[in-house]
């Protein structure tokens, strides 16, 4: 049923975001909380390690995801099967953590079982969020921009597991690793109703098939730009994304309200998913009316806010704008520079070229933000402390630069004509 295409879709990104906020926002804290308060006691170059493997994850899947998509079997069947093996694996990690504390903590090599387990399920988080995206566009119309509401359902998706995991479940515990283990399993089922999209690359060579060919947009001196910008702004994240929930854990950020609920950080940094919402409801009519480059550079001040915000420690500041402007900044520059690829890539290509913004926004730039981040972290962190504007300072001076180059040296290319630009 055609008309029911869109229900699916969103019910689709529902969940698989649902199951990525469930874990990997409550992961942190439980990783980094010490063992007499229920976490795990890591060293913040630990935490790092682990992150990392979303970064190995987002390097792997542009390798694969052309072929599988493209060339070898229908879309929903990957999706059904990737989310298969990522629900054993998180039910698997889980365990490991279990077993882990009522060893009072003494296993040898957990570290590396957890990092391996958290590899596989991030290979297979990157090969499905690239999936989404790919059986949306080629499944919705291109003109009427459906695309955004669909994709914004995935964002009310990471809220409500943020409800979930804040007010029902303890998340400093592996009760959220089990949490997205069952959505997986949920999505391995769901998978079978969305829509058939078959592969498209058939008789075409392997390295097209892949998205190498698109590697010619970056001859191009603004998504040289696009590019550039995107990698230090991914980098430069990985700050917010490790350390922002127990630095909000460490201001006191933290509120029992009763009846009310308890307003923990994962609660209440779901105010960047209800602002990320607003901006990619509002973009189909902002696209019309604004310059694509206009809307970029507001993303990334947005982010600029941010980090400036973060690093001045005010508490009222940060939840009712910081946070607020990670939403922003995400919906204005990193989905809008995915809708810019999409709009410039050939149609039969477009599978690849998603693969190819995953890499940059997800693999090198994650990989070495992880790093850069949890070693400024562990530099400024003693017995217990850690001088919090010293680690902040740094990504705001990152996205400052990365804010004046774009604005200096990105020229917004013409939409390609067979999409007859996608929003109009």
């Amino acid at each position: 049923m055609p008309g029911s295409v869109p229900i699916r879709l969103s019910g689709m990104m529902f969940l698989q975001y649902f199951a990525l906020s469930a874990m990997i926002v409550p992961l942190t804290r439980y990783l980094q909380t010490p063992p007499e308060h229920g976490g795990l006691g890591f060293w913040p170059t630990q935490v790092g390690l682990i992150y990392a493997t979303f970064a190995i994850g987002a390097i792997v899947a542009p390798l694969v995801v052309g072929l599988l998509a493209d060339r070898w079997f229908a879309t929903e069947r990957v999706l059904s099967v990737t989310h298969a093996g990522m629900a054993l694996v998180m039910i698997a990690a889980g365990t490991a953590c279990d077993r882990f504390a009522a060893s009072e903590r003494q296993s040898a090599g957990f570290v590396s079982t957890l990092f391996i387990l958290m590899l596989a399920y991030a290979i297979g988080t990157q090969i499905t969020l690239t999936l989404s995206t790919v059986i949306s566009f080629r499944n919705l119309p291109a003109g009427n921009g459906v695309f955004w509401y669909v994709r914004l359902t995935g964002t009310l998706g990471w809220i409500v597991a943020g409800f979930v995991v804040g007010w029902w479940l303890e998340p400093v515990s592996p009760q959220p690793l089990y949490v997205a283990g069952a959505t997986s399993a949920l999505l391995a089922l769901f998978a079978w109703a969305l829509p058939h999209t078959p592969p498209k690359g058939y008789g075409r060579p392997v390295k097209e098939v892949i998205g190498l060919p698109a590697i010619r947009m970056f001859a191009d001196r603004s998504f040289v730009v696009f590019a550039l910008v995107l990698f230090v702004c991914n980098a430069m994240n990985q700050f917010y994304s490790l350390f922002v929930p127990p630095y909000l854990k460490e201001l006191g950020v933290e509120w029992d309200w009763g009846r009310w609920g308890r307003w923990s950080p994962e609660v209440i940094m779901t105010l960047a998913q209800w602002c990320e919402i607003g901006c990619m409801a509002a973009t189909p009519w902002l696209l019309r009316r604004l310059r694509l480059k206009s809307l970029m550079l507001l993303g990334l001040g947005g982010l600029v806010l941010r980090n400036a915000l973060l690093y001045t420690a005010s508490v009222p500041g940060i939840v009712a704008v910081a946070l607020p402007m990670h939403g922003w900044g995400y919906a204005f520059y990193s989905m809008l520079g995915a809708y810019l690829v999409d709009r410039e890539a050939p149609q039969h290509l477009r599978a690849g070229a998603q693969s190819l913004v995953t890499f940059l926004a997800s693999g090198p730039a994650v990989l070495i933000g992880n790093l850069v981040a949890s070693q400024i972290v562990a530099t400024y962190r003693h017995d217990g402390i850690t001088q919090w504007p010293a680690v902040w300072l740094v990504p705001l001076i990152g996205y400052v630069a990365a804010l004046l180059v774009f604005a200096g040296f990105f020229r917004e290319p013409p939409p390609r004509r067979e999409l007859n630009t996608a929003m109009a």
